[in-house]
């Protein structure tokens, strides 16, 4: 948002706040934080609408630069190492999940919700909570939709998961972290709660929507597929 500025930001979706003021307040730390563990359910589509913008891949760029995905060039390799995910992998994280004791929380998106039952109630019968996850891993958000395109988009997300898990979602995971400007205000006038797209903080964070009320729950780069899937897992010295 060009010729904008204010104290540490150019947008006002969020205020902005460096660690040491939220980590220390009137000279006590805030209270240790608590997480269930999180998973993805999300379908890789075998090809995408005409036009639709390519998700970034995590070497920089579109998809396509590097994958061949191209009209003439099906992306076996991409949609192959993507379907892995809900036909085994997600099955050995439950699995190490379930051996701890563990609740899962499930990103869920419309294509997944519509098309892998059996997914849906695995996570059902684990109790897990369940969050909308876009349409498919490959259709995004992007700013070259209308706000009633996006809300559209969003609404469709968020009702799938609710007529798969007879529960309407509160948290929201874009497909590839994409959002527009506006993506906080809609995602909130929908009842979404909070929203997991952002990787500024460690520590959750009140955001500022027009309307309703939104908290962004940080992303960890080194637990995400695409950072894992081009370096590998982390490893720690």
């Amino acid at each position: 948002m060009p010729a904008r500025r204010a104290y540490g930001m150019d947008q006002d979706l969020y205020p902005w706040s460096p660690i040491v003021t939220a980590l220390f307040c009137a000279g006590r730390t805030m209270p240790a934080l608590r997480w269930r563990s999180s998973s993805t359910s999300k379908h890789w589509d075998w090809q995408v609408p005409t036009g639709a913008p390519l998700a970034v891949s995590p070497m920089g760029g579109p998809e396509g630069l590097w994958t061949g995905n191209q009209p003439q060039f099906p992306d076996i390799g991409g949609w192959g190492n993507h379907e892995y995910g809900n036909r085994v992998g997600v099955f050995r994280v439950l699995s190490v999940l379930d051996k701890y004791g563990i609740t899962p929380i499930l990103a869920l998106d419309k294509a997944a919700a519509d098309h892998y039952s059996t997914l849906v109630d695995e996570g059902l019968r684990r109790g897990a909570e369940f969050v909308a996850h876009g349409l498919s891993r490959r259709r995004l958000i992007h700013t070259g939709m209308s706000e009633d395109e996006e809300r559209a988009y969003i609404r469709a997300s968020i009702e799938a998961v609710e007529r798969a898990t007879g529960k309407r979602p509160i948290g929201w995971s874009g497909p590839d972290f994409q959002e527009t400007p506006n993506t906080p205000n809609l995602l909130a006038e929908e009842g979404i709660r909070y929203v997991c797209d952002w990787g500024n903080d460690e520590q959750p964070y009140r955001m500022t929507p027009k309307t309703g009320e939104l908290y962004s729950l940080g992303v960890n780069a080194y637990l995400d597929d695409n950072y894992i899937h081009l370096h590998g897992p982390p490893h720690h010295r």
